[in-house]
């Protein structure tokens, strides 16, 4: 599993990393700035997006791509309805900070694939259905 995080906490994205990096095949730290360009290469099974850094071009860059589970993670109650909102445009699973476990993580990309591939399943069967 390839996991891209655009994240900014350092505490948490360390933790993440040290969690996946036995359990993926890569986990690639991402800046806004370059997260885009780099999911068109390398094609991540799972975006994990920090809610502070979800301005609308980097959303309507990672729209643009092939469908992927995306995880919207927000650590201020503060910034909660910029989080609400991200989800909306396009997350899987939205998560609040602090997460005690890293296992809560693992558990939310599990769920956060499992709901993209019955949207897609629901897309196939609702044009076969038109067909």
């Amino acid at each position: 599993m390839r996991i891209m995080m655009v994240e900014s906490d350092w505490d948490f994205e360390s933790k993440a990393i040290g969690y996946f990096e036995s359990r993926a095949d890569m986990v690639v730290r991402q800046t806004p700035a370059s997260a885009v360009k780099q999911a068109q290469t390398w094609q991540p099974d799972v975006v994990i997006l920090a809610a502070e850094h979800a301005d609308e071009e980097l959303l309507n860059g990672l729209r643009a791509l092939p469908a992927r589970p995306a995880i919207v993670i927000t650590e201020h109650m503060s910034r909660f309805d910029r989080a609400w909102r991200t989800w909306q445009l396009g997350g899987d699973e939205l998560l609040m900070k602090p997460l005690f476990h890293a296992r809560e993580l693992h558990d939310a990309i599990i769920i956060a694939m499992n709901r993209a591939a019955l949207q897609t399943n629901d897309t196939r069967t609702s044009l076969a259905a038109s067909a």
